[in-house]
């Protein structure tokens, strides 16, 4: 469609095109233009010169609501075969394409660039008044209190929806903080007909939205939306596998999975959304992915199963949903895929959407570090080696199965392929397949006995051993032999995924129409080809010097399978990610949490996620909000100032000492958090007969699983509870259950981890103070979270001990102290510690 230059350029605009074509003397320039709200290009960035081929990744690079420009030197406008292609390809994502002749006198539009409908501003006021006292909202809701915290958050997240900010915002406990997020999202999605994402940290989190907090508002008069919960592929049982499995089982079962898979596939006709959640018994994993639904072999729409296909029914229904609850990991997946393919107005991992709310938010930074991480094993290898065929039974798996169907194929016009493919895979497949796994055991366990000699240490059993990819390491015989070793491997890998193809390609010769159980065994076997690639793929990622990345070697001794080694990497600072694919992409974001400030600032933590490098910093906004918890009613903070500091050897004996005098006290209803297992198991057989003989049960993590440990706490009178990392947070026990937390030592992490070590590298480097802006902020964060297990309701009353008087020694104590809730502090030496407790513990039992 032919257009005026003035209606579509500024006259900067235009002269920066101008003057873009003539330093590429004429030739063919492609350009990347924003658009101004007149619909003028008023921002113009030269993408490529002279080079059509650079067309494929230009379509990543430009965002909905741009333009793509280039000049067609013979001055004919006239969109080519190969420009109406590019530019049906950039619309699909919400990206204009024009072209322009070489004096920029004429200008033809292919696409226009998507232009979104301006959005309905909330009504602040009215949406704050649902949840005030009297509104709808407050009226029905059980146990409602007046929360002026509450309301703030709700008037601060409803203000970023209408202005397109970033929020951050610190909840105190208590808040209410997820009915603050939710009536906004809520109001804004029936306004403006659009989908809101709200990703949770916790499975506990994501169950109180999606069967407490949403059921109930969504049921209230002017806030009925439809809601979904969108869980991981891996969570849905695939019926395709089911049936092929029903079918010939004596080919795909190995005897040990054969009657736990039996109950699944039973289970299987008479679940409603054949989801993992659904099942009484969580099943082995070895079970679990033989029926799994996975992306690589799946069928789509060519499977018999698609219609009633528990994955796709579960997307369904989520991309008819105005509310969509997910997890931190599926957001990271989501967003990965997003910026792979440049998408931002189409399906990916989950339905599109605008505004985005991450409860839980200190969680972030560390599932992205997961996310993008890498863990290379031979227990991968063998896995994927005997979905082939199985390393037990030999006639089990999908080549054996294929073969069997092939060599029994009667079809006159398929019978030359089927011959050469079943030749194929007993000539070439069955003979390298043996020689190759073999080949790889052998390269890990080299590997493995050279690992403890370059490290000078043994792998000791439970414990992990790494070592650090740094420029000294690189330079030993250890790494020489790792590259050469690796580096076969993976071409090793390769040769035989391309020797794979000997069957792919003459099974894609047949019919979509013809013997099914060859269709989907072949789509089995291009997944397993496609997972081989990536094995290998990472293993050349392994090898690849990469300054962003953190690269270990990693040993462990673990039960039955004896010592293995594992090639690890991880990006060193994933905030230049999550900026890039998070907060430069979506108009809203609110990230929330009860734990995300530090010395009251959020710099730590937009440093973590890249914030503090957005360039328009002007959308971002902060908001704290105290806990409505009269903390200093209701709590004491004690710590022992005469204590040994952990680096003493005196140390551990004293916290023992100091744990059954605050016990004694206490008389149970404790929480004793520990950093590190091998901490907890020895104050455990010191203290275990003591605490006994005084009538207490102590439990300890790791005795049962993490559900049932928290059930029976709260049924015994007298429970003490020791654990370590997942009970610092996400755990909910109100009432005098739960009475006293101590915690052992500041919750530093462990300064040797690999990752740890390169994150520290990068801000020393740049000239900044590692401990005093990354160590201590982490911990802090840590802290602040187990000392929130206390306090949950206003009629909860407790004390919070810390067995580490560095808070209170060191400098850098004034930081953990004025972060944390402002509960009365009793810091003196530990007898007038012990002796307070025991007051205030009498006081309590008396009231």
């Amino acid at each position: 469609m032919p257009a005026s230059i003035v209606e579509r350029f500024t006259r900067a605009a235009a002269d920066v095109l101008r003057a873009a074509i003539v330093d590429a003397g004429g030739n063919e320039v492609f350009l990347l233009c924003t658009v101004d709200a007149e619909s003028r290009v008023d921002g113009v960035r030269v993408l490529a010169r002279g080079n059509r081929h650079a067309v494929p990744a230009l379509l990543q690079t430009p965002r909905p609501g741009e333009v793509v420009i280039h000049n067609h030197p013979s001055g004919r406008l006239q969109p080519s075969d190969a420009d109406i292609s590019v530019a049906s390809a950039l619309g699909n994502n919400g990206v204009g394409a024009y072209i322009v002749d070489n004096d920029v006198t004429d200008v033809y539009v292919i696409v226009e660039p998507h232009r979104p409908e301006a959005s309905a501003a909330l009504d602040s006021a009215a949406t704050t008044a649902l949840l005030d006292r009297g509104g709808v909202v407050a009226r029905r809701l059980p146990g409602y209190e007046q929360r002026p915290q509450q309301l703030r958050m709700l008037s601060a997240v409803a203000a970023a929806f209408n202005h397109d900010a970033t929020l951050t915002v610190e909840a105190g406990t208590g808040t209410g903080k997820s009915l603050a997020y939710l009536l906004p999202a809520l109001s804004w999605s029936l306004l403006n007909k659009q989908r809101v994402v709200v990703s949770t940290g916790t499975i506990n989190l994501q169950e109180q939205l999606v069967r407490k907090d949403l059921p109930f508002l969504t049921e209230q008069p002017g806030l009925e939306c439809t809601t979904a919960l969108v869980k991981g592929r891996g969570n849905y049982l695939c019926q395709r596998k089911a049936a092929q499995i029903e079918e010939q089982p004596a080919a795909l079962i190995e005897d040990e999975v054969g009657q736990e898979l039996r109950e699944i596939l039973a289970w299987s006709k008479r679940t409603k959304d054949g989801s993992l959640s659904d099942l009484a018994v969580r099943p082995r994993f070895e079970v679990w992915e033989q029926v799994v639904s996975e992306n690589d072999n799946c069928l789509r729409a060519r499977c018999p199963y698609y219609t009633t296909c528990f994955f796709y029914s579960a997307r369904r229904a989520a991309a008819k949903a105005d509310i969509v609850v997910v997890n931190h990991h599926l957001l990271m997946a989501d967003l990965a895929l997003r910026e792979e393919t440049g998408s931002y107005v189409q399906n990916a991992v989950l339905p599109p959407a605008q505004r985005i709310i991450i409860d839980e938010a200190h969680h972030l930074a560390d599932v992205a570090t997961n996310y993008f991480s890498a863990r290379l094993t031979f227990a991968t290898i063998e896995r994927n080696f005997g979905r082939l065929r199985s390393t037990r039974t030999e006639t089990k798996g999908i080549l054996p199965a294929l073969l069997r169907l092939l060599r029994s194929l009667r079809e006159p016009g398929q019978r030359p392929a089927a011959e050469g493919a079943a030749n194929w895979i007993e000539s070439r497949l069955f003979g390298r397949w043996f020689e190759l796994l073999t080949e790889a055991d052998q390269i890990f366990n080299e590997l493995l006995f050279g690992f403890e000699e370059a490290s000078g240490k043994t792998i000791a059993p439970g414990a992990d051993l790494k070592l650090r990819v740094v420029p000294g390491f690189r330079q030993s015989e250890y790494w020489q032999r790792v590259e050469a070793e690796l580096g076969r491997l993976a071409a090793a890998l390769e040769g035989f995924a391309g020797d794979l193809n000997g069957v792919v390609e003459r099974l894609d010769s047949f019919p979509d129409d013809g013997d099914k159980q060859i269709l989907y065994l072949n789509t089995e076997l291009k997944a397993v080809q496609g997972r081989i690639l990536a094995f290998a793929a990472g293993l050349r990622g392994f090898l690849k010097e990469d300054e962003t990345a953190c690269r270990w070697i990693e040993g462990q001794e673990r039960g039955r399978r004896g010592k293995t080694i594992a090639f690890c990497g991880a990006p060193i600072e994933v905030g230049p990610l999550l900026r890039k694919a998070l907060f430069e992409q979506f108009p809203t974001v609110i990230m929330t949490s009860a734990t995300l400030a530090v010395d009251r600032s959020f710099d730590y933590f937009h440093q973590q996620v890249g914030l503090d490098q957005l360039a328009a910093r002007e959308r971002v906004e902060t908001l704290r909000v105290e806990s409505p918890f009269d903390f200093d009613e209701q709590a004491i903070l004690a710590v022992p100032s005469d204590i040994p500091e952990p680096t003493d050897g005196r140390y551990e004996a004293a916290t023992h000492e100091a744990i059954r005098e605050i016990l004694a006290a206490t008389r149970g209803g404790t929480f004793v958090l520990f950093t590190a297992y091998g901490a907890l198991g020895r104050a455990a057989t010191v203290l275990q007969p003591e605490l006994e003989a005084q009538g207490l049960t102590l439990l300890r993590q790791g005795s049962m699983n993490r559900h049932h440990l928290l059930e029976r706490f709260v049924r015994t009178p007298r429970a003490v509870l020791f654990a370590t990392d997942s009970f610092w947070e996400g755990v909910d026990v109100r009432g005098d259950a739960l009475r006293c937390v101590i915690i052992t030592r500041l919750p530093f992490r462990v300064p040797t981890e690999p990752i740890e070590q390169a994150r520290v590298e990068v801000i020393e480097e740049r000239g900044g103070n590692a401990f005093i802006e990354h160590t201590v902020p982490q911990a802090v964060i840590k802290l602040k979270q187990g000392f929130g297990r206390l306090i949950r309701a206003t009629t909860d009353r407790g004390a919070v001990v810390l067995l580490d008087s560095r808070v209170v020694r060191k400098p850098y104590g004034r930081v953990f102290l004025d972060s944390l809730p402002p509960a009365r502090q009793l810091i003196a030496e530990r007898t007038r510690v012990y002796a307070a407790l025991r007051k205030f513990y009498g006081n309590a039992a008396g009231q």
